[in-house]
Parts: C-alpha cells; structure tokens; sequence
C-alpha cells in the first residue's frame, strides 16, 4: 500500500509550482462580506447623529468646568472679603496667646524695654504695628501674632510681680467685641472674662489695644489710662 502523499519526493521546485497553482484558484474564489457589513452598521451612530452625539457628549462636561469656575470665583471673593476687612480677636484666642507668652510654648524675643521691643519687631517684620509705652511696668518679652491674617505686636508686661500681655494692631484692623462696655476717664472698654483671665479692649490714637492678666479688669482699665503713644 502506497502512503505517500502527492508530490512526496518531488523535487522543490515542483512543490512550488503547486503552491503557486493551488493559491492563484483560491483568489478567484468569490467571498461574502455582506454579515460583516451589517454587523460594523449595528455598532456605529448614524451618519448624520455622530456629530450631533459629539455635541451632546461635551455639554455635561462644558456645564461642569462652568460650575467649578464659579465655585472658585465665589470662595476668592468671600476669601478677599474677609482678609480685606477687620478682624474679630474672640476672647478665648486672646486668652490662649497670653498663656502661650508666659508658657514660653511660643517663640518670644526677650526684651527689657518698649523700645528695644519696637526694634526687635519691626526687623522681625516689617510695618509691625508700635508698642507704647507703659509706664510702672517691667517688660519682658515681645513677639508678633497674627489674627486672621492682620497683624498684632505683643509685649508681656510684669505690673506688680503679675505677668500682662499688651496686645497692639491697627484700629482698622481688628474691631471690638460685642461684649460689656465700661467707661474709665471717658474712654470705653470692652470687658471679658475667659477661666480666670480678665481682657480689657479698646480703641485709641488709631490702635486697637487688649491688656490681658490673671488681675482685675479695674486693675487693666488702670494700666490702660497710664498708655502714652
């Protein structure tokens, strides 16, 4: 029984001319493409709706960058408003910068005069607003807080062996408190009480000044009228 296969032992080139032969008949045989055709149909838009599908597909995106840019616009205005306008010193933050003063749990310049105080924080930083003086009182240290962004020179004053924090900006930078009013001298205070913290607030020749101490607040209206710009 013979099991070779055509063209088994031919020589190469008659194997060749039969490769040739068998793939010239394959070309000529027709082929249908038509279950394709309709196949690629199904999955694509319309002609006439892709552009209209491109339109549609940008307006969610187009009205969300819309939505951002106004969030962003409306955030920088109340931004704006708020650092451009005076601040608003709570009781309780300036009770906290005065015991972080005398906690020296923040950084302080130690200091022994108004004027030494003056010049360590305006090299510190520039423009800062100026100290009076306080007459009958030892100074000790000096830093410079920031309340709400506008800027606030601090001294820690020894009045009677009891340590005072001096708190000075400028008027149209922080406003007062809603809070008790007395008057001393003719000049009104602002009265609060924060644990056993008495703070003493006013205005005078353009500056906001707070005086803060475990004293009565009679004792800080006292200090406040011996002031001298």
């Amino acid at each position: 029984m013979n099991t070779e296969t055509p063209y088994e032992g031919e020589p190469d080139h008659v194997l060749d001319r039969a490769v040739s032969e068998r793939l010239a008949r394959l070309r000529s045989v027709p082929v249908d493409l038509s279950n394709l055709e309709k196949a690629l149909k199904a999955k694509l838009p319309p002609p006439g709706r892709q552009g209209r599908w491109r339109v549609l597909s940008l307006r969610p995106l187009r009205a969300v960058a819309a939505s951002l840019v106004l969030v962003c616009a409306i955030a920088a205005a109340i931004l704006l408003n708020a650092s451009s306008g005076p601040a608003l010193a709570e009781a309780a933050q300036m009770a906290q910068v005065h015991q972080e003063i005398v906690s020296g749990t923040i950084p302080v310049m130690q200091v022994n005069s108004i004027d030494a105080a003056n010049r360590m924080l305006n090299q510190q930083s520039p423009g800062a607003p100026s100290l009076p003086n306080v007459p009958d009182s030892h100074v000790m240290a000096c830093c410079m807080k920031s309340i709400h962004n506008k800027k606030m020179a601090c001294v820690l004053l020894k009045n009677a062996g009891v340590p005072v924090t001096l708190a000075v900006a400028s008027a149209t930078d922080m406003k007062l408190p809603a809070a008790p009013v007395q008057t001393r001298n003719g000049v009104e205070y602002r009265v609060q009480h924060v644990g056993d913290l008495n703070m003493v607030m006013t205005e005078r020749n353009g500056k906001w000044l707070c005086l803060i101490g475990q004293v009565s607040a009679e004792r800080l209206m006292e200090m406040a009228t011996q002031i001298q710009f």
